[in-house]
């Protein structure tokens, strides 16, 4: 019998976790309004006089206990491959991320001055699973097993094991422009500000647990004994249980963010007639997602409380049977010499802060469309004290390239905390791109995230009467 919690953690972590979205496309010169959510001062000086996209999607999955094979795709996404993989009996501490990014209509302008100008939409989702013990979700979501070796099991954990899943649109402005222009020395600046609707939050958090899981072997179940913790659920929006699509147009959330960013470019003379760029090479620094999205606190679905499960008491894990997520407050609320509710559960709103990252980035021209680049990404985010926050992991990845005005590829080699080492493509042709961030890893066998991407976008590229940069 799998469990609704088991479905819960199953969701948060079928999950994109490389280290950056658009891995080796998002490093070209020809990026167009796309550059604007990598940096906003990409925009600035751009090599377009106008640029649309249509639709950029980049989803995965992935995390710090999966291996996923190219080859055994089908198989590798069954349900019971995927709950052995992530919460196996032998497994540890399940981290993971959910990231799903979709860039929506978008256009571009240059003004007859030196500013650049950029309207976009997105839609995001993004979720954690964080120090989610893996033998314990094994023992609680499986069907009951007599003589099982494993128990009684154990736990003591001063971690806070938590999952969480957020959703919301943004609309923003960007403005970018060039600052400063003297020899060879060239930067630029830009700023997007963000209006942020929230679609919907849901987060399960279990905090400082100790206990034991037992088995009763008359009433063919198993219990928990001897446990004491907190445990809460907080939901907005979006029901997880029943889910309709008309729930995506409701909005119980509301923000504001932005992103800042700045380039500087090496711009020798003798790049200065080059039909392949102006710079020999350039630095970016960008602060991408500052900012808070206050959400709407649904009462009957969010409740904390403090677990006493001590002397002779047992609580059996058949309460839960046939218990939608939605409703487990309402559930633990029945038994409440078990769990006794926390003093907080009368707020009924919340404020969730975006997965805020730190981005460096160096791109070097090697000759003619051969370029390598070096991004960096720094989480600044973290949901260890607010359990309904999203955070990204901080990573690096290292990626050739050649890139001209129609055709683009690009190998993306990266390192990050979660899924470790992965290695990618991506391709570019006119208006056309695609790509992922782990094909080879995945070929080769054993990669920890299975991801991919694809857009459409055109424009209206500048007269090369100069090389200009971005």
């Amino acid at each position: 019998m799998k469990r609704t919690v088991t479905l819960l953690l199953l969701s948060g972590s079928f999950i994109h976790a490389q280290a950056q979205d658009f891995a080796g496309y998002r490093t070209g010169n020809y990026t167009g309004v796309n550059g604007v959510f990598f940096n906003p001062a990409n925009i600035a000086d751009s090599r377009y006089k106008f640029d649309v996209n249509l639709v950029s999607l980049n989803v995965g999955v992935g995390n710090n206990q999966a291996s996923f094979k190219l080859s055994e795709l089908s198989k590798t996404f069954s349900s019971d491959s995927i709950q052995q993989q992530f919460f196996g009996k032998d497994k540890g501490a399940t981290r993971g991320l959910i990231n799903l990014d979709v860039h929506g209509p978008a256009v571009m302008f240059n003004t007859p001055g030196k500013f650049t100008f950029a309207i976009t939409s997105r839609v995001r989702v993004v979720g954690n699973v964080s120090d989610v013990d893996g033998k314990l979700i094994d023992k609680i979501s499986n069907d009951f097993a007599a003589n099982d070796p494993d128990l009684p099991y154990t736990l003591k954990s001063q971690e806070n094991m938590r999952v969480n899943v957020s959703g919301w649109g943004e609309f923003g402005v960007a403005v970018g422009r060039e600052v400063y222009n003297k020899g060879p020395h060239y930067i630029k600046a830009g700023i997007t500000l963000k209006y942020l609707a929230g679609v919907g939050n849901g987060n399960i958090n279990i905090a400082n647990f100790n206990g034991t899981l037992n088995a009763d072997e008359v009433k063919m179940d198993a219990y928990l004994s001897n446990t004491t913790g907190t445990i809460g659920t907080t939901f907005s929006g979006i029901n997880f249980s029943d889910f309709q699509a008309d729930q995506l147009t409701r909005f119980t959330g509301r923000g504001f963010g932005t992103d800042l960013g700045a380039v500087y470019e090496f711009r020798p003379e003798s790049q200065a007639t080059s039909p392949y760029s102006a710079y020999k090479f350039k630095v970016g620094i960008a602060l991408l997602d500052v900012g808070k999205i206050r959400f709407e606190k649904d009462m009957q679905r969010s409740g904390t409380y403090d677990i006493n499960i001590t002397g002779a008491r047992r609580f059996y894990m058949a309460n839960l049977d046939g218990v939608q997520l939605d409703n487990y407050n309402q559930e633990l609320a029945k038994y409440p010499q078990d769990f006794t509710p926390a003093a907080d559960n009368g707020k009924d709103n919340y404020s969730i802060s975006l997965p805020t990252t730190l981005q460096l980035d160096g791109d070097y021209h090697i000759h003619h469309g051969f370029f390598v680049n070096m991004g960096v990404q720094l989480a600044l985010a973290s949901g260890k004290k607010k359990p309904f926050n999203s955070q990204y992991y901080s990573g690096v990845t290292v990626t050739p390239r050649y890139d001209s005005r129609i055709f683009g590829f690009y190998l993306p080699i990266s390192y990050n905390g979660l899924t470790k080492m992965n290695a990618g493509a991506s391709v570019r042709i006119g208006p056309l791109f695609f790509g992922s961030g782990s094909v080879f890893t995945a070929l080769l066998g054993g990669s920890k995230q299975a991801d991919a991407f694809f857009g459409l976008r055109f424009g209206n590229l500048q007269k090369q009467k100069k090389a200009v940069a971005q």
